[in-house]
């Protein structure tokens, strides 16, 4: 459910879960990812960390975490997050394009770009990284890789709508010059 965006079904049914088994780690973890995906930044904080109290070596939790920290604008507690998820996990492509966010939104654009050059490469296939990679092309006038990128992403069959229309708009924009 979370995979697929479905957040408060999500949410719903872990919530039922922990009601009947308070310490099902896997479901404290899950429902922590889902207010963090939902922009529960608050409540996908609090989860977290009472999660890391019984499990500290889960790279998923820590990237989790810096996600919901990094939208808060908590660019310090965020970095820590991701610095934590990455000593956990250096192949894990997600915590690496999180990562490169905060990077570039505290102008280390250079680090950003290599972060999230790196995350392309262990994941070619993640759309959110390419997505990610084409603005960044873009934002550096490298119209024709960013063009690519974003025509990789527009074939794919489950793209969230929201992310078809600004893919659409990129390809236009690019191929009328602007």
């Amino acid at each position: 459910m979370i995979r697929l965006g479905q957040f408060d079904d999500a949410i719903r049914l872990l919530t039922e879960v922990l009601e009947d088994d308070p310490l099902n780690m896997p479901a404290l973890l899950n429902i922590g990812i889902a207010y963090t995906e939902s922009g529960r930044n608050e409540a996908a904080i609090q989860t977290i960390r009472f999660y890391l109290q019984h499990d500290r070596e889960n790279d998923e939790a820590w990237e989790a975490m810096g996600c919901a920290h990094l939208r808060r604008k908590e660019f310090d507690e965020a970095e820590r997050c991701f610095k934590q998820a990455i000593e956990i996990a250096p192949e894990n492509a997600s915590v690496l394009r999180n990562y490169s966010i905060l990077l570039g939104q505290t102008e280390r654009g250079r680090e950003s770009y290599r972060m999230l050059r790196k995350s392309h490469n262990l994941n070619p296939d993640d759309f959110l990284t390419k997505f990610a990679l084409a603005a960044a092309y873009r934002y550096l006038g490298r119209r024709d890789e960013a063009l690519e990128l974003y025509r990789d992403i527009q074939d794919l069959e489950r793209l969230p709508e929201r992310f078809r229309r600004d893919i659409e708009q990129n390809i236009l924009e690019l191929s009328i010059g602007w």
